[in-house]
């Protein structure tokens, strides 16, 4: 599979803050997108909601919405952002991360991945997932972290790294 569509330069940098999220919202990440694996598989694409506490971003659910895709590409229309922002404010969370995934093994942001990411804001994540979710979320081969960090998408260094959670922290 050919790398992702890129004109413009892609920055790298460091995280500012840590991504912090409980090893069950990980678990059902990796089965909703999963879920759009067929015989024709397309990109798929759920948001993390949770909260800004600081630098760090706390993700306690996560959704799936509504969304048109393709083989190549997903989209989700502004009506369906508002109405999981409001299921989320409900909450008292908000939409912190995007995670999709892309068809082949490079999981870099896309220009059109940079355009089309839903109002995003300062210290906002954003994760690609290969092989179209096939791609696991604990293996840095196999998925990417950006941030938006001073009005654009900078992918983060290598080792940077998803502070998971256990359902139960032992003594």
């Amino acid at each position: 599979m050919s790398p992702v569509h890129r004109l413009t330069p892609l920055p790298v940098g460091p995280p500012r803050g840590r991504l912090v999220i409980t090893h069950s919202v990980l678990g059902a990440t990796q089965a909703l997108l999963a879920s759009s694996l067929s015989d024709l598989p397309h990109e798929s694409l759920v948001w993390w909601l949770g909260r800004r506490i600081e630098n760090d971003t706390v993700v306690l659910s996560v959704t799936q919405p509504e969304a048109q895709s393709t083989s190549q590409s997903v989209m989700v229309g502004e009506v369906e952002a508002g109405l999981t922002s409001r299921r989320a404010r409900d909450y008292g969370l908000g939409i912190v991360a995007q995670v999709h995934t892309h068809p082949g093994t490079d999981t870099h942001h896309s220009d059109g991945d940079d355009g089309l990411i839903f109002m995003p804001f300062e210290g906002m994540f954003s994760l690609v997932v290969s092989e179209y979710g096939r791609g696991r979320l604990n293996s840095a081969d196999e998925f990417s972290t950006h941030q938006y960090q001073d009005g654009r998408w900078v992918l983060l260094d290598q080792d940077f790294a998803l502070t998971v959670v256990p359902v139960q922290i032992s003594q």
